[in-house]
């Protein structure tokens, strides 16, 4: 039988190379669509994750520091939060001040300027919310500011980058006006949508963002080993014993992550979604009629094999064998072919594992479905109508 049904697909193979084909483009899509949506979602809880921060405060009704706008005094603040947290959060880390702000920096080069997006991040050195020298790809740390805060405080123009902005060290950035010079790489530091992060030092931040003010966007916290996050949140919003009194909410990195993916990749991606969906019914609805009609041709060559004394069996065994390798073949090269077109895409594109198995599978099992049922419909042709080429 496997002579048999091989030479039959080597007699096809324009047919099955095209059928094949086909399977690939529309499975290289919806993997791709998938991948998309994905990568966005990595990149939406990338920072919050890689942190470390188990809360972050932020303006009462702000809807947090990445959704909203979020002002907020540290010396009032932290100290409260630092004093009423007490054991209950790291006594390393505490509260760290963190400025989060989006910016249009400028690029110069050969005498053009160049504006780019990116995503301004102000933390203090050996606090949470930035690198440590461990995590940069070259280069050094920005000098760190000295001292409590001033506003006639000279302050260190020094930043680190993400390597996507394509910029390298010691070159110059205009951020808010002013030059700052590059001293070290970061490498996949970004934010949804591809928007690198600009590292500095907060008062850096507080210079160029907020024009030198004291207030920060928004206090990070680590909880102690053992904690839990929700009950520290849970006391820090309570009215009378947290500092709710000082107009601020806290919210736990997973509330904070949740809103971010609500904000910027639910919500604007539901069309992006909705057309997903349409792939997917598209891509059922074409593979399975090329494997109908593939297999709907074949009618008088099944009618022929009964009439010479092959069973039922034997004949939708032989069908199901051709499409199942067609259908394989079809699904591993669509997603060789997303593999290979994710570095040319404009965006980030992460292939979810789990995803992509299912896509395959499904894929394969609606070319088969596809052919059983071509196949049980051939296989009530008349051998007598077989031989006299009426089909």
């Amino acid at each position: 039988m496997r002579r048999f049904f091989l030479k039959d697909m080597a007699y096809r193979r324009m047919r099955v190379v095209l059928t094949a084909l086909g399977i690939a483009v529309l499975s290289m899509l919806i993997l791709l669509f998938g991948g998309i949506m994905y990568g966005l979602r990595w990149q939406a809880q990338r920072y919050v994750t890689w942190t470390g921060a188990d809360l972050w405060i932020s303006r009462e009704r702000s809807g947090g520091v990445f959704v909203g706008f979020s002002l907020v005094n540290p010396e009032q603040v932290q100290t409260a939060a630092q004093f009423i947290g007490g054991r209950l959060i790291d006594p390393i880390a505490g509260v760290s001040p963190v400025i989060f702000a989006h910016a249009r920096p400028t690029i110069r080069r050969n005498g053009v300027v160049t504006e780019v997006k990116a995503v301004v991040v102000g933390y203090q050195p050996g606090k949470l919310g930035g690198p440590t020298r461990a995590d940069l790809a070259r280069g050094r740390l920005f000098v760190a500011s000295a001292g409590e805060y001033a506003p006639e405080q000279q302050v260190e123009m020094e930043c680190v980058v993400a390597d996507s902005m394509g910029v390298e060290i010691g070159e110059t950035i205009d951020v808010g006006g002013h030059d700052l010079k590059v001293v070290g790489i970061i490498d996949n530091m970004v934010f949804v949508f591809d928007t690198p992060i600009i590292f500095m030092d907060v008062r850096t931040a507080q210079a160029v963002v907020l024009m030198n003010a004291i207030y920060v966007n928004t206090l990070i916290v680590k909880t102690a080993e053992g904690q839990d996050p929700a009950d520290v949140a849970e006391m820090y919003n309570d009215p009378q014993r947290g500092i709710r009194r000082f107009e601020v909410d806290t919210h736990t990195s997973e509330e904070t992550v949740g809103n971010i993916l609500r904000n910027f990749v639910d919500e604007p991606m539901r069309g992006v979604q909705f057309l997903r969906v349409m792939l997917w019914l598209a891509t059922a609805i074409v593979v399975g009629m090329i494997t109908y009609v593939t297999t709907m041709e074949k009618t008088q060559e099944i009618g022929v094999m009964k009439a010479i004394g092959a069973r039922n069996g034997y004949v939708l065994r032989l069908i199901l064998w051709q499409v199942g390798i067609t259908s394989v073949v079809g699904v591993a090269l669509g997603l060789g072919l997303a593999m290979a077109a994710i570095p040319a895409f404009p965006i980030t594109v992460v292939l979810n594992p789990t995803e992509a198995v299912v896509v395959c599978l499904l894929s394969v099992m609606v070319c088969v479905v596809g052919g059983l049922v071509a196949a049980r419909r051939a296989l009530q042709v008349d051998p007598m109508v077989a031989f006299r080429g009426e089909l």
